[in-house]
């Protein structure tokens, strides 16, 4: 028996007391006693029309699975239906897991995508924990393949890439799901897709199959990393993804197996089969492109979700129109589907000429209605407030700018230029609208301060600042503060507010109460934070610098033991001092971890401590997993750090994420339009990506900004020889220009030596090796003279300098003996010596020191010198496959036209899988 709904007249088991489809409250069966009130519920299942926590009427349950039961409720607060999962008690009694849960929903809760189910929030009700998420009205993807069985290839492919999407959206806020598969991607009515529970699986911090405790991730789609129970990143999602595509297109998963454990054991073991066994009408494309997502290795996997999906596009390009727009139609139900196939034929003239009329009708409605406007973030910049003082207060001034700026950059509505861009327009003659057009911003803010001081410190300090509209010059306010010096945080809290309102920004409640923080009571404090901050962020980055920063804000710790933010201005220096080598003792790093921690106790919700804390992770450990939580939360808070931007890009370069990289970059550069450093970096990605136009004109930027730097220019010169370029390549080491110090001219002679030796012209290349050997090419100069002098059948001078550098290389391993580097050199030297077991084990030794699946930024750069060391000893095979690797992988360190350019790799030309490989790749080079 059945109950029409009377709302919207949907038809609903006699069961079910809420409408399905709309969950309007249905008639009432005599048989069914109607719950009048809420009632105490077993804490596993609940029935339907029970209110749950006093505020989510049950309509029916969805499913249940590994965490718990799953219901569609009625959220009579928000009045809307929302999925409710409760977590299953032995789970939930871990607190923490529980507290886990809270950390990852909160990133998960950032992902705002059309692909992806949104979670809302992690409640407790009478001991049950549960989870509360959208409602996502459809049918989840499994079921539509057992319904039908195989998908069509267009609408595999149509799904596939939404969900690339939705994954591409996560992975650049740094959620990864760990546990995708098709019963987690639900369809909706309109056949748009959504993906699931994120923010779940890694909650529970499971080891894989293999370790103790509740096993997290579905074998059938479990990646071999994930078996492992070792660290897994975006490209276990890619797998994932690969078995769902596998599954949509062959109506079957790659591996299956009696118990849990043997399938686990395939993914790690076994080579799945070809998809086009099981369907003819796969392509051997996407065959490929299905095989290669499952790559045992993450390595040779598709790196992120915008690889694949450009792949999948391309084969949709290739396919009848026909089955493209078939890809895209919502799914029909069974129902649907025998009675639109009995049907079809009566109805083919009316629909024809019912197409005819709507498409009419969507030109005139096009005609007549503009498209809505998307608001864009309005953009300003906070130049450096004059200082009218004596000139020793110079620092005070520009602290006045600091803090204004930071004010400002915590809003979500509002664009804010760093600190660093700004300061190259202090006492600038160029006018507003010629700053604003330079760094595309709408509004600037400018002022002047003087502070009178009185002999104790004190006396009064005058503001005077104003907004000014860029397009039409136009001053929007200004206004003259006189004031107290106690009374400075007050004046910048107000100055913050008045932008804000002529801006029209809305503000959220924590924005408001951040801007009124005073961050001290003690002005003495203050001082010496503000001239702490102008220390550190000078951009020589000298040890000296620092050393003064870490004075400045321990002086002003002392004065105010509590004050926050003076604890994240040491930590970040500390930090900073370990990553460029200034101090790596125990000491130092322990001292940094401290101080961040001392911010999260001081103020455990302060967006700046969760900043040092992924500062320190990242710095002091390249602890990149744990850096990037960090980091998106203090994200949250600080949507305009520049900083955080641009270590997050970083970071997931460093991982082999290079789209989203690009993607961080690109937002830090927005922030940062005057810095050099940025688009030489946005260049370097590119050119790992083998984009190389790409790469030339970020290249090309970093030059117009820095017109006396040497690191664009070399590494633009390294992006024409990769193209086999090479005449473009030596007209940029023309342009490049000439410094006196000691490392720039070692930069200067390197980088023209490798020129001379692509073009052969070896005594060029011996000169510039000839010269004084200092810093961190003094090993590398040695060798290099020495395959110089192979290159041209000069046994004993090629065997002088692999000694020399031997002497040198081998006393760096000794006293540096992670130094990968110093490894990697050294097995090039033995190498050259002919001392072939000591070659390989160096060289390999630096691949393990800094291997891909850790750092795929320098990693491939060990890889390649074990690849040098290989052919020096006669290994040729070994060599090849180190070669070949390299080539299909994302790397700026070979390509094929610079394996033709190269007589380091002579000695395999005639080899026929040199030949083939050099066929294969240079297909693919840009």
């Amino acid at each position: 028996m059945s109950v029409k709904c009377p709302k919207c007249q949907a038809e609903n088991p006699d069961t079910q007391r809420f409408c399905g489809d709309c969950g309007t409250q249905l008639p009432v069966s005599e048989k069914i006693p109607v719950p009048t009130k809420t009632i105490e519920a077993p804490k596993e299942e609940l029935t339907t029309g029970f209110t749950f926590a006093e505020r989510y009427q049950i309509i029916e349950e969805l499913g249940k699975g590994g965490m718990g039961r799953v219901y569609k409720a009625h959220d009579k607060k928000i009045k809307e239906k929302i999925a409710l999962k409760l977590i299953k008690p032995e789970i939930a009694k871990d607190k923490k897991t529980i507290e886990r849960f809270s950390n990852e929903l909160r990133l998960a809760r950032k992902i705002r995508h059309k692909n992806v189910c949104g979670m809302f929030d992690l409640g407790e009700e009478k001991g049950t924990h549960y989870i509360t998420m959208e409602f996502i009205p459809g049918e989840d993807l499994r079921s539509s393949i057992r319904r039908f069985g195989q998908l069509p290839i267009g609408k595999s492919i149509s799904i596939a890439k939404q969900i690339c999407e939705g994954l591409a959206e996560a992975h650049r806020l740094g959620v990864v799901h760990r546990d995708l598969k098709s019963n987690n991607i639900m369809i909706d009515k309109e056949g748009n897709v959504r993906i699931m529970d994120f923010g779940i699986a890694r909650s529970l911090e499971a080891k894989g199959i293999t370790g103790a405790g509740v096993m997290i991730g579905t074998p059938e789609y479990m990646s071999p990393e994930q078996v492992d129970g070792k660290e897994v990143d975006q490209r276990s999602d890619i797998y994932s993804l690969g078995v769902i595509l596998y599954e949509m297109v062959t109506g079957r998963v790659p591996f299956e197996g009696d118990t849990a454990l043997s399938i686990a054991m395939k993914h790690k073991g076994e080579e799945p089969k070809d998809p086009r066994e099981f369907n003819s009408q796969i392509s051997e494309d996407l065959s490929r492109i299905i095989l290669k997502s499952l790559e045992k290795e993450k390595v040779k996997r598709y790196q992120n979700a915008g690889e694949l999906r450009s792949e999948l596009e391309n084969i949709e390009k290739g396919m009848p129109t026909t089955e493209v727009a078939a890809s895209v139609e919502k799914p029909m139900t069974s129902k649907e589907v025998t009675v639109t196939f009995k049907k079809q034929w009566l109805w083919a003239p009316v629909l024809f000429v019912a197409v005819i009329l709507i498409g009419i009708g969507i030109l005139l409605l096009r005609r007549e209605k503009p498209a809505t406007p998307v608001k864009e973030q309005k953009m300003l910049v906070v130049l450096p407030f004059e200082n009218l003082g004596l000139p020793e207060d110079e620092y005070f001034a520009d602290g006045i700018t600091e803090e204004i700026t930071s004010r400002l950059a915590s809003l979500q509505e509002l664009g804010v230029i760093s600190r660093s861009s700004a300061n190259r327009y202090r006492k600038t003659e160029k006018t507003i609208r010629e700053i604003g057009e330079e760094l595309g911003v709408g509004y600037v803010l400018e002022g002047s301060v003087r502070w009178d001081r009185s002999p104790e410190g004190r006396g009064r300090v005058r503001i005077t600042p104003q907004l000014i509209r860029v397009s039409d010059d136009t001053h929007l306010w200004s206004d003259r503060y006189d004031r107290e010096i106690e009374d400075i945080f007050a004046v910048q809290s107000d100055i913050a507010e008045q932008v804000i309102r002529q801006l029209d920004i809305t503000l959220l409640e924590p924005e408001r109460q951040a801007l009124k923080a005073r961050p001290t009571d003690n002005l003495e404090a203050y001082q010496a934070y503000v001239r702490g901050i102008d220390y550190l962020w000078k951009p020589d980055e000298t040890e000296e610098q620092f050393r003064l920063a870490i004075q400045m804000f321990e002086r002003s710790i002392e004065l105010d033991p509590n004050f926050a933010l003076a604890f994240v201005g040491l930590s970040e220096a500390l930090s900073y001092l370990s990553f460029l080598g200034y101090d790596l003792t125990e000491e130092n790093i322990s001292k940094a971890k401290a101080a961040a921690d001392r911010v999260l106790e001081l103020q455990p919700e302060l967006s700046e401590g969760h900043k040092a804390l992924g500062s320190y992770y990242y710095h002091c450990h390249h602890d990149y997993d744990r850096a990037l939580e960090e980091f998106a939360i203090a994200e949250e808070g600080l949507p305009n750090d520049i900083r955080i931007q641009s270590y997050i890009g970083f970071i997931r370069r460093r991982q082999g994420n290079l789209e989203e990289a690009i993607s961080y970059l690109k937002k830090a550069f927005e922030l940062d339009p005057q810095a050099a450093n940025l688009p030489y970096e946005l260049g370097l990605t590119y050119s790992m990506l083998r984009r190389y136009q790409e790469a030339e004109r970020y290249y090309d930027r970093s030059i117009s900004l820095s017109p006396d730097q040497m690191v664009a220019y070399m590494n633009k010169a390294k992006n024409y020889q990769l193209q086999g370029s090479l005449e473009k390549a030596r007209a940029t080491l023309e342009e490049m220009p000439k410094k006196t110090d000691p490392v720039s001219i070692q930069d200067w002679n390197i980088s023209w030596a490798w020129q001379e030796i692509y073009e052969r012209n070896y005594q060029a290349a011996l000169e510039l090796l000839s010269s004084d050997l200092v810093g961190r090419y003094v090993g590398e100069k040695a060798y290099t003279a020495g395959f110089v002098y192979r290159f041209i059948n000069k046994s004993e001078p090629a065997r002088g300098s692999f000694d020399a550098a031997r002497v040198l290389l081998e006393k760096a391993a000794k006293e540096r003996p992670d130094d990968r580097w110093a490894h990697s050199d050294l097995g090039i030297a033995y190498a050259g010596l002919g001392r072939k077991e000591e070659a390989i084990r160096e060289g390999k030794l630096g691949v393990e020191l800094c291997p891909i699946s850790k750092d795929a930024f320098f990693g491939p750069g060990h890889v390649y010198w074990l690849a040098r060391i290989y052919v020096m000893v006669g290994e040729y095979e070994e060599a090849l496959d180190q070669i070949e690797f390299l080539l299909s992988i994302p790397t700026y360190w070979l390509s094929a036209p610079l394996l033709r350019l190269n007589p380091m790799w002579d000695p395999l030309r005639k080899h026929p899988r040199f030949k083939q490989l050099l066929e294969k790749y240079s297909e693919k080079e840009e």
